[in-house]
């Protein structure tokens, strides 16, 4: 079952993630949670003026799904490994002993690595790999052998830090070769994601508690040794879920995910995220997010900064399994120059 290229995409994935800002002053205790909201179409991006515009409101069958899923903080922990790929080479042993802690130092780091997180500019390389895994015949959905279609596109990407009356926002910008802003980011199939520089949010003090979460091992992860966490968002805790359109149809999506933790400055390397629980009712059966962060060196910074690399989005939807790349390199400080014209 093919889909041809249009200027509307066939399918839309913004990314919203419940994300919390610390002004300058404020301490760890006054931190408000803010949202920003990724409308359904490609054009436009707006901020709600309520949060109550985004508290959750499941209907009996969502909170079924979500409340019953099967997650990597309760499962047997070899079967969270089977599960997990990246996982194989991790090396049980014991709980740290400051494990009550431990959640307290991560939130910290995030909270120094926001404030000290300036604008920067980059570029975008986004790979898009698409396939029919199945189609519909005779009114049975069955396996289908399409040979997958990729498409590669380059982008200016700015990631703006923003000091507002609430506090610290990142968001991101793509832009063309000269530097003029992108309204639509999507390959020629239509498919978008966006949105993911600060995925590693979810661990910032003020969400934390919105998930549970399990101490699982031990492993050497981008040259990091890591503490590796499992998460798994709670259904009634969740304000501000993750948003995502499809086809038009906005949906709130709950996650689960395993973090690794470097062990030494509770940094994050990396962070994988999964569907809490597959959603056969809309034809969405799989969704991953895989962010990898790293340390950048720019030359004008003050310090090295601690940013993302990659980030990797798959989704199976409607029998179409797409994965998008997103790769960033030759990063820079951002800045604005204005001039003064006589009048």
């Amino acid at each position: 079952m093919g889909h041809a290229p249009s200027r509307r995409p066939f399918l839309a994935v913004f990314v919203v993630v419940g994300l919390s800002f610390l002004s300058p002053g404020q301490s760890p205790n006054d931190i408000q949670t803010r949202q920003p909201v990724h409308e359904s179409t490609p054009q436009s991006t707006s901020i709600p003026s309520k949060q109550d515009d985004l508290s959750l409101n499941w209907n009996d069958f969502d909170h079924r799904v979500w409340v019953n899923a099967k997650t990597y903080v309760d499962m047997p922990l070899q079967d969270v490994v089977d599960t997990v790929p990246e996982l194989k080479s991790m090396t049980q042993g014991e709980t740290p002993k400051d494990s009550a802690s431990l959640l307290h130092k991560v939130g910290k780091t995030c909270m120094e690595l926001l404030q000290h997180t300036p604008s920067v500019a980059s570029r975008e390389d986004q790979i898009t790999t698409q396939r029919t895994v199945s189609r519909i015949s005779q009114g049975v959905l069955v396996p289908a052998a399409l040979p997958p279609t990729r498409e590669k596109q380059t982008f200016g990407y700015l990631l703006m830090s923003q000091v507002t009356d609430a506090g610290v926002e990142l968001r991101e910008y793509r832009t063309d070769k000269k530097g003029r802003p992108v309204s639509y980011s999507g390959s020629k199939s239509g498919q978008v994601s966006e949105g993911f520089a600060s995925e590693w949010l979810r661990l910032f003090p003020a969400n934390q508690n919105q998930s549970r979460f399990r101490f699982l091992g031990y492993q050497n992860m981008d040259d990091h040794k890591t503490l590796v966490i499992a998460f798994a968002e709670v259904p009634d805790h969740v304000k501000f879920p993750t948003m995502f359109s499809f086809d038009g149809t906005r949906l709130a999506l709950l996650f689960q995910g395993i973090a690794w933790i470097d062990a030494s400055d509770f940094r994050i390397v990396q962070l994988k995220e999964n569907l809490l629980a597959p959603r056969p009712d809309l034809h969405l059966t799989e969704m991953s997010i895989s962010v990898r962060l790293g340390d950048v060196h720019i030359l004008k910074a003050q310090s090295t900064l601690w940013l993302p690399l990659e980030v990797d989005v798959a989704w199976k939807y409607k029998g179409v399994a797409v994965e998008q790349q997103h790769l960033y390199s030759d990063f820079r400080l951002y800045a604005v120059h204005s001039k003064i014209v006589p009048q």
